[in-house]
Protein backbone atom coordinates (compact mmCIF):
# COMPACT_ATOMS: atom_id res chain seq x y z
CA UNK A 1 0.00 0.00 0.00
CA UNK A 2 0.93 3.44 -0.63
CA UNK A 3 2.13 5.46 2.12
CA UNK A 4 0.78 9.30 3.01
CA UNK A 5 2.97 11.22 0.64
CA UNK A 6 2.74 8.77 -2.36
CA UNK A 7 -0.95 9.13 -1.94
CA UNK A 8 -0.79 12.62 -2.23
CA UNK A 9 1.69 13.01 -5.06
CA UNK A 10 -0.49 10.78 -6.52
CA UNK A 11 -3.64 13.37 -6.80
CA UNK A 12 -0.84 15.83 -7.52
CA UNK A 13 -0.35 14.28 -10.83
CA UNK A 14 -3.89 13.52 -11.55
CA UNK A 15 -5.28 16.45 -11.46
CA UNK A 16 -2.05 18.32 -13.08
CA UNK A 17 -3.13 15.47 -15.99
CA UNK A 18 -6.70 16.34 -15.72
CA UNK A 19 -5.73 20.49 -16.17
CA UNK A 20 -3.57 19.22 -19.29
CA UNK A 21 -6.33 17.01 -20.62
CA UNK A 22 -8.90 20.46 -20.48
CA UNK A 23 -6.06 22.33 -22.32
CA UNK A 24 -5.75 20.21 -24.99
CA UNK A 25 -9.35 19.70 -25.37
CA UNK A 26 -11.32 22.34 -23.97
CA UNK A 27 -14.01 19.40 -22.93
CA UNK A 28 -15.87 20.71 -20.40
CA UNK A 29 -16.83 17.15 -18.79
CA UNK A 30 -13.19 17.17 -17.53
CA UNK A 31 -13.76 20.29 -15.49
CA UNK A 32 -16.15 18.25 -13.55
CA UNK A 33 -13.61 15.37 -13.10
CA UNK A 34 -10.91 18.30 -12.67
CA UNK A 35 -13.50 19.76 -9.60
CA UNK A 36 -14.19 15.94 -8.00
CA UNK A 37 -10.45 15.31 -7.92
CA UNK A 38 -9.51 18.06 -6.02
CA UNK A 39 -13.06 18.03 -3.93
CA UNK A 40 -11.64 14.54 -3.27
CA UNK A 41 -8.13 15.36 -2.44
CA UNK A 42 -9.29 18.11 -0.18
CA UNK A 43 -11.46 16.33 2.10
CA UNK A 44 -8.37 13.74 2.34
CA UNK A 45 -5.84 16.35 3.19
CA UNK A 46 -7.87 17.81 5.74
CA UNK A 47 -9.12 14.46 7.39
CA UNK A 48 -6.38 12.76 7.59
CA UNK A 49 -2.89 14.50 6.30
CA UNK A 50 -3.21 17.50 7.66
CA UNK A 51 -3.63 16.87 11.60
CA UNK A 52 -1.68 13.77 11.61
CA UNK A 53 1.31 16.32 9.94
CA UNK A 54 0.84 19.14 12.57
CA UNK A 55 1.46 15.98 15.18
CA UNK A 56 4.02 14.88 13.61
CA UNK A 57 5.54 17.82 12.97
CA UNK A 58 4.47 19.86 16.54
CA UNK A 59 3.35 22.65 14.43
CA UNK A 60 -0.32 23.13 13.77
CA UNK A 61 0.39 26.65 12.40
CA UNK A 62 2.23 25.77 9.40
CA UNK A 63 -0.37 23.46 8.68
CA UNK A 64 -3.23 25.05 9.06
CA UNK A 65 -1.34 27.53 6.84
CA UNK A 66 -2.42 25.61 3.76
CA UNK A 67 -6.48 26.19 4.94
CA UNK A 68 -5.72 29.36 2.88
CA UNK A 69 -4.72 27.92 -0.44
CA UNK A 70 -7.50 25.29 -0.21
CA UNK A 71 -10.49 28.39 0.86
CA UNK A 72 -9.04 30.24 -2.38
CA UNK A 73 -9.22 27.26 -4.70
CA UNK A 74 -12.98 25.98 -3.19
CA UNK A 75 -13.85 29.81 -4.65
CA UNK A 76 -12.18 29.49 -7.74
CA UNK A 77 -14.10 26.07 -8.25
CA UNK A 78 -17.23 27.93 -7.09
CA UNK A 79 -16.30 31.00 -9.68
CA UNK A 80 -16.29 28.45 -12.70
CA UNK A 81 -19.28 26.16 -12.17
CA UNK A 82 -21.93 28.04 -13.96
CA UNK A 83 -19.68 29.53 -16.95
CA UNK A 84 -19.44 28.51 -20.13
CA UNK A 85 -16.85 29.28 -23.26
CA UNK A 86 -14.06 31.18 -22.99
CA UNK A 87 -14.99 32.80 -19.52
CA UNK A 88 -15.32 28.82 -18.20
CA UNK A 89 -11.67 28.59 -19.71
CA UNK A 90 -10.30 31.27 -18.14
CA UNK A 91 -11.48 30.45 -14.70
CA UNK A 92 -9.80 27.05 -15.16
CA UNK A 93 -6.90 28.76 -15.69
CA UNK A 94 -6.97 30.55 -12.77
CA UNK A 95 -7.88 27.75 -10.99
CA UNK A 96 -5.45 25.71 -12.65
CA UNK A 97 -2.36 28.43 -11.28
CA UNK A 98 -4.05 28.77 -7.79
CA UNK A 99 -3.93 24.41 -7.83
CA UNK A 100 -0.06 24.74 -9.09
CA UNK A 101 1.18 27.11 -6.46
CA UNK A 102 -0.63 24.75 -3.63
CA UNK A 103 0.80 21.61 -5.08
CA UNK A 104 4.87 23.37 -5.39
CA UNK A 105 4.41 24.63 -1.89
CA UNK A 106 3.11 20.86 -0.64
CA UNK A 107 6.17 19.62 -2.25
CA UNK A 108 8.81 21.69 -1.79
CA UNK A 109 7.75 22.78 1.91
CA UNK A 110 5.10 20.51 4.12
CA UNK A 111 5.82 16.63 2.04
CA UNK A 112 9.69 17.08 2.70
CA UNK A 113 9.26 17.90 6.26
CA UNK A 114 6.87 15.47 6.81
CA UNK A 115 8.99 12.57 5.21
CA UNK A 116 12.02 13.62 7.44
CA UNK A 117 10.19 14.15 10.37
CA UNK A 118 7.68 10.55 9.97
CA UNK A 119 8.42 7.64 10.84
CA UNK A 120 7.82 4.75 7.80
CA UNK A 121 5.19 3.65 10.13
CA UNK A 122 3.17 6.83 10.47
CA UNK A 123 3.64 7.49 6.87
CA UNK A 124 1.43 3.91 6.28
CA UNK A 125 -1.13 5.60 8.61
CA UNK A 126 -1.10 8.32 7.05
CA UNK A 127 -1.82 6.58 3.74
CA UNK A 128 -4.53 4.61 5.11
CA UNK A 129 -6.54 7.20 6.34
CA UNK A 130 -6.00 9.19 3.67
CA UNK A 131 -7.52 6.01 1.64
CA UNK A 132 -10.58 5.90 4.42
CA UNK A 133 -11.66 9.18 3.91
CA UNK A 134 -12.23 8.61 0.19
CA UNK A 135 -13.28 5.93 0.69
CA UNK A 136 -16.06 7.76 2.81
CA UNK A 137 -16.76 10.24 -0.42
Amino acid sequence: MPNGIDLVLADHQRVTALFAEFAETGVGAVVGQIVDCLASHDDAEHGALYPLAGEILDNTEDVEGFDVAHARIKRAIDDLRALEGQPLIDAVAKLQAAVSAHVEDEELNLLPQLAAAATPAQLDDIGTRILQVKQRL
